[in-house]
């Protein structure tokens, strides 16, 4: 007997099989596909989707989650279950490679005195190379005796090794007497833009900003395969934190070949924005052999970096009034003049752009003024200063005269709040560190870490930004909260702002179609969690172009 209810059943699943086979064959195969989420895209309208869809790279749609799901399908789909995405976060001021390679230096930033500092190295000698044992990080303004230290200590527990010790802002070194031996430093040496620091004609072992070279360039050079290392451990470390691009701040032909080397080889996936050294063999090959920007889809090279001055921990900041805590003191201008505009005049020729650290008041009214003299009226050729840590309020129009991209780390500030009066004065201290003055110019402000010389994780950059406050909450009040940036100006400075400082707006930096598919997903809505929830967010995936490169 023939059952009717079964051929009727049989018949309407086969019909519903066939329409979801006609339905998923008519969906459109992409690569990649997150959905279920709030995901910011940062465009001009600030619109706010559910998913997305991601194809060689790119983005191809946006919207909610039904639009997404039934026009498209993909073997990489990620559900967000509600948490946030933003453009892939990027670093506007950062020093990658020398990040990498500290791994296999000494960290003596723990140390609260030079006499801990002393017990650090003493417990890593075994991290030394051909009888060089180098550490980094040693803050004298964090340590109770807030002096400058001298080498004593280190010649009377490193008689036979050579020790050099890099200051945290990396523009001082201490070495033994070892080492100055080594390196054959005659007592008598002097140079323009640095100077052995000398006491009864006796040398105590700091070497401050250009002199630094004497020591440095004597020490044994990582070759390719340490920089590899390196420059894949420092990769690790900012994709974890939802890092996608890094602007890399002082690097030599080499390593940008290196970069290049790597990302053709998918193994370096983080996208690179190179600053290129000012040294003779950079500028005579990128300015004359090939004489325009070098591009690919992960690494642009189109721009110099420039040391205008110093630190201000190190009292190197070039200042017009004294030092508040050292009379005779200014600081010092490490460019000559001339020479340094020549430079600027050749870049502009070739299209490149310029990036010059500029820290002091006094560095930044000269910086702005050659700027603006070889730049001559209102451009797009986006130079920047970088740090524009103290600038004299009637110098900063000059931002806005001439186009001019302030490149700032907000931890900088909540880093020095403790000390920075005793530089300046409390007076000088409201001159300083002035983000939200500095967007007003031209409504443009690129935000980095200067990492290693801070923390590297961005949300640290994004908090202190927007609450002048440093990753211990500290000052409770926030310092100098006037110049505080809003939470959407300081996520634009994390990311459309930081592309277009790079001329890569068009590419990156917001999530529209046809732009790039880096991305981070994080589970806090950092645009209007509470205060107190900011610090614990977590990154739960990384993604750049489409490549799912970090998971939580």
């Amino acid at each position: 007997m023939i059952n009717l209810k079964n051929i009727q059943f049989n018949r309407i699943a086969v019909i519903v099989t066939m329409f979801f086979l006609v339905a998923c064959k008519g969906k459109i195969e992409v690569d990649f596909i997150s959905h279920n989420g709030t995901i910011f895209s940062m465009d001009d309208n600030y619109n706010v989707y559910e998913a997305i869809a991601i194809k060689n790279g790119k983005i191809l749609a946006l919207g909610k989650n039904d639009q997404i799901l039934n026009k498209y399908s993909s073997n990489e789909m990620v559900d967000l279950k509600g948490m946030f995405a933003y453009p892939g976060f990027i670093d506007a001021h950062c020093h990658f490679l020398a990040y990498g390679l500290q791994q296999g230096m000494v960290d003596v930033s723990s140390a609260n005195s030079f006499e801990e500092t002393i017990d650090i190295l003493k417990k890593n000698k075994d991290k030394q190379n051909k009888n060089w044992l180098i550490g980094y990080g040693w803050d004298q303004n964090q340590w109770k005796d807030k002096n400058w230290p001298n080498n004593n200590l280190l010649n009377e527990h490193f008689k036979d090794l050579n020790i050099v010790l890099h200051r945290i802002d990396g523009h001082v070194i201490m070495a033994n007497e070892m080492a100055i031996k080594t390196a054959k430093v005659a007592l008598d040496t002097t140079l323009e833009g640095g100077y052995i620091e000398k006491i009864d004609h006796k040398i105590t072992g700091l070497f401050v900003d250009n002199a630094m070279s004497l020591i440095l360039e004597k020490i044994p050079k990582p070759d390719e395969s340490s920089k590899k290392k390196a420059l894949l451990k420092a990769q690790e470390d900012c994709l974890s934190l939802g890092l996608t691009t890094v602007d890399i701040a002082g690097l030599n032909k080499e390593d940008v070949e290196l970069i290049d080397k790597l990302h053709k080889s998918k193994e370096l996936k983080i996208k690179v924005f190179a600053m290129l050294s000012d040294n003779e063999n950079n500028l005579k090959y990128y300015l004359d052999t090939i004489a325009e920007p070098y591009k690919t889809n992960k690494l642009n090279v189109r721009s110099f970096k420039f040391f205008a001055d110093g630190s201000l921990g190190s009292r190197g900041a070039c200042l017009l009034k004294p030092y508040s805590d050292q009379k005779n003191t200014f600081g010092m201008l490490l460019q000559n003049q001339k020479i340094y505009e020549e430079k600027l005049s050749k870049i502009k020729e070739t299209g490149f752009q310029a990036c010059t650290h500029a820290i002091g008041d006094s560095t930044n009214r000269t910086v702005l003024k050659s700027y603006a003299k070889i730049l001559e009226s209102y451009n797009d050729l986006r130079w920047r200063v970088e740090h524009v840590q103290c600038i004299h309020p009637n110098d900063i129009i000059f931002f806005n005269r001439y186009n001019i991209i302030p490149s700032v780390q907000p931890t900088h500030a909540t880093s020095d709040y403790s000390w920075a009066a005793l530089r300046l004065g409390e007076k000088r201290l409201k001159e300083c560190y002035m983000y939200q003055s500095l967007l007003e110019q031209n409504f443009l402000i690129a935000l980095g870490t200067d990492f290693p010389v801070e923390k590297i994780n961005p949300i640290y950059t994004f908090y202190a930004a927007v609450f002048r406050k440093n990753n211990l909450g500290k000052p409770l009040s926030g310092f100098q909260k006037n110049e505080a940036l809003t939470r959407i100006n300081a996520l634009k400075g994390m990311t459309i702002w930081a592309a277009l400082a790079n001329f890569e707006e068009t590419e990156k930096g917001s999530l529209e179609i046809g732009k790039s598919g880096d991305m981070v997903v994080l589970n806090t809505e950092i645009l209007s969690q509470d205060e107190n929830d900011i610090l614990n967010t977590k990154v739960l995936y990384t993604i750049i172009d489409g490549e799912n490169v970090y998971n939580y």
